[in-house]
């Protein structure tokens, strides 16, 4: 299909609403929205004529939950990093492996704890026999790769599918033009972030961050933004070819990944073990990754195995401590909040939404007693509503926005 500028432009739109979902309060978002028609038809020429080029992107650190570097693209690159997904994603997500657990949808880390359990109880006949896990980690995996052998994997499967069928009946090639992908592609490859970039945050912030973690550092021709959601799904598609290594040539029955955390399991450890020496060959020499070497582990599938930040027991799930004490540490603020002040109305909305969203994330481990521990006391009680096993906290009618409107228009 050779794209038409109608498409260009009611894609562009449909990029455009897919970029501010859950993004509707942010301060890039309510910038470009001001002016939302103005921005979009300064866009859509620059597409149509192929100047478009990214904006330098915000450079930062983030602490939580390991020293990071991150590059944030501009309100308006991210509308094209979607416009660009929207195309890529319904094809390449065909082409994963079921276990390949991030950036899809209907999956992510929740989902990747699950299947790890169904594997462990897969491999072990249920803990009825002996197995063992190795987990590995892929050294600086965003700096480290390499775009031109990315570029190469990403349009040779393009083209491949391209006479193939979408599990919608239709043909691949009605749905992607491959020069419009393959141009948006080099728009995003060909710069490097690194350069001109707008700095946010302290300086000392970057002391004590490895090169391997810093764009900056990476041979040119080599790195990948951490944050785009482009990134994120092309980093899958890498690995996605030793994936079907694993799967398809190795036959490797229990294996999965979040991103490059990786699991394998086997009921023999002198299995894992060879299978550790190839993997290392393999990821190398087809990708051009490394393994970390100090972060390759074996342990017992009965054992208390983490990941994806929990631990993964016989018969339940249970947090691990970084984010126990995070959720104590959120929740005593709260509390001293609601003792120590007299909350407003939106106050009280927004520690009803913090409120949810660690009730939500707590609800996936065996966590209740935490979750009565500091959520069943006075100082909560006084102003929210739990069910039954704590899993959602609701505002007394009292303090609702709207329960005055609602008493005297329904009463």
């Amino acid at each position: 299909m050779t794209i038409t500028e109608q498409q260009i432009h009611d894609d562009l739109y449909q990029a455009y609403h897919d970029a501010r979902k859950y993004k509707r309060n942010t301060l890039a978002q309510l910038e470009f929205e001001e002016e939302e028609e103005v921005n979009l038809e300064e866009l859509y020429p620059e597409l149509i004529n192929r100047t478009y080029r990214p904006l330098p992107a915000f450079c930062f650190i983030t602490f939580d939950p390991v020293q990071r570097e991150v590059f944030a693209s501009q309100f308006r690159d991210r509308v094209i990093q979607h416009m660009l997904y929207n195309y890529l994603a319904p094809l390449f997500d065909t082409l994963l492996i079921y276990d390949t657990y991030s950036c899809r949808l209907g999956k992510g880390t929740h989902f990747g704890m699950e299947r790890f359990c169904h594997h462990i109880r897969s491999v072990t006949d249920n803990y009825h026999n002996e197995a063992y896990v190795l987990l590995i980690d892929l050294s600086g995996y965003f700096m480290s790769i390499d775009k031109n052998l990315l570029m190469e994997i990403v349009m040779s499967e393009v083209y491949k599918h391209l006479d193939r069928r979408s599990p919608d009946g239709s043909l691949w090639s009605e749905r992607i033009d491959p020069v419009f992908c393959e141009w948006l592609l080099h728009c995003f490859f060909d710069r490097n972030p690194a350069d001109n970039c707008i700095r946010l945050g302290h300086p000392d912030n970057w002391i004590g961050l490895p090169p391997k973690k810093r764009l900056s550092c990476s041979p040119p021709g080599y790195g990948l933004v951490i944050g785009d959601i482009d990134s994120q799904m092309l980093s899958n598609v890498l690995l996605n070819v030793t994936d079907q290594w694993a799967k398809r040539k190795k036959k490797i029955k229990h294996w999965g990944h979040y991103v490059d955390d990786h699991f394998a399991m086997h009921r023999s450890l002198a299995y894992l073990h060879d299978l550790e020496y190839e993997l290392r060959e393999v990821f190398w020499n087809m990708i051009h990754v490394e393994i970390h070497p100090h972060k390759v582990k074996y342990s017992s599938a009965n054992a208390s195995n983490m990941y994806l930040g929990a631990y993964v027991r016989p018969n339940y799930i249970v947090p691990r401590q970084r984010t126990i004490d995070k959720f104590v540490r959120v929740a005593q603020e709260m509390e001293y909040q609601l003792i120590f002040s007299r909350p407003t109305l939106d106050d009280l909305e927004l520690i009803r939404s913090r409120i949810n969203s660690y009730c939500g994330i707590l609800s996936h481990y065996k966590a209740f007693n935490l979750r009565q521990k500091y959520f069943d006391v006075p100082a909560f009680k006084e102003y929210f509503v739990f069910d039954e096993w704590m899993t959602k906290g609701i505002l007394k009618p009292e303090y609702m926005k709207n329960y005055y409107y609602w008493l005297t228009h329904f009463y």
